[in-house]
């Protein structure tokens, strides 16, 4: 059986599900876990290409031994591959010095220069595939579509809410410091993610009003986003677009994050501050003094985006026709 084109990831991630419908793709993931992972995952992976034997093979890199594979496969076949890449370049981070980390810069050399495609979510990313030999295309996120929820017009304090996965590098401590100085008892701060990830971000003692959410399901966190006054997404990556920014986005409320050039110019209209708790602070203040306005800013922001994006789309779309 032949199909003309199929979508393979060895992880659950809404942008996979996302494009992946836009695309038109069958989607397979294989979501292993334990020892046994990439062995299982690379035979059914090999299966699923016999069985389809596809003209065109799109999918998700992580994992970098998925995409190696890939390459490999359609170098012995006449399948196109197309790589989603995301900000796995091990960016600001050792690219030599132990065997992975060896055999992921190898891997990640060889699929870049090997796909057909490598889309990435911005500028220096594409260049960065450049530079290795590969080709790249321009692709962010597309924002997501939150169901609506009943929020409570008069909450008795203002929330706000870090977006978090408790990732090494998120200063989150940094903002509990900073929700410690802005002491304001009128606000609230929750915390999204699995906080036992990094015990080490959690101070002793926290300050009155903040709430741990630990990890939450898909509903609960899309109210808790849609009932929140500001969000914060911070990071001390460099080129590392966030998801946390396009959901405040898409929800249209204030955005407060990380000052990253990538961000700066992809998410314009939002309150930009260092990974410190003043300037954290700061940012806070400057929103709460004028909520309406930063959160008709993030709307204006919002349809920009979705016309960026079907741009972006279509340039990805005449560039995969052209492929097969």
């Amino acid at each position: 059986m032949t199909a003309d084109k199929i979508w393979i990831s060895w992880e659950t991630q809404r942008r996979t599900l996302t494009l992946s419908k836009y695309l038109d793709c069958k989607l397979f993931i294989f979501d292993f876990e334990g020892l046994f992972r990439y062995p299982l995952c690379l035979v059914k992976t090999l299966f699923t290409l016999l069985i389809h034997r596809p003209k065109l093979l799109l999918i998700q890199n992580p994992s970098i031994v998925l995409a190696a594979f890939s390459c490999f496969y359609c170098s012995l076949t006449a399948t196109k591959l197309v790589v989603d890449r995301h900000s796995n370049f091990r960016l600001n981070k050792p690219q030599s010095g132990s065997l992975p980390i060896w055999l992921f810069m190898r891997f990640h050399y060889y699929s870049l220069k090997h796909a057909n495609l490598t889309i990435v979510t911005n500028d220096f990313l594409a260049d960065l595939v450049r530079k290795a030999g590969g080709r790249p295309v321009i692709l962010p996120d597309k924002l997501p579509n939150f169901p609506a929820h009943n929020i409570p017009e008069h909450k008795e304090k203002k929330r706000l809410l870090l977006i978090s996965s408790f990732g090494f590098d998120e200063p989150v401590r940094e903002v509990i410091e900073a929700f410690r100085i802005l002491n304001n008892p009128d606000c609230e701060l929750f915390i999204t993610g699995n906080f036992r990830r990094r015990p080490s971000e959690i101070p002793s003692f926290l300050p009155s009003g903040l709430h741990l959410t630990g990890f939450v399901p898909d509903e609960e966190y899309i109210k808790l986003l849609n009932s929140s006054d500001i969000v914060l997404v911070l990071t001390r990556a460099d080129y590392c677009m966030l998801c946390g920014c396009y959901e405040a986005v898409a929800a249209e409320k204030p955005l407060i994050t990380s000052d990253k050039q990538v961000l700066r110019d992809y998410f314009n209209e939002a309150v930009f501050v260092e990974n410190n708790p003043e300037s954290i602070c700061s940012g806070i203040k400057k929103v709460l003094k004028n909520p309406d306005c930063y959160r008709k800013k993030i709307s204006v922001l919002k349809e920009e985006i979705e016309k960026k994006w079907d741009n972006h789309f279509s340039a990805l779309d005449t560039a995969l026709q052209n492929l097969v």
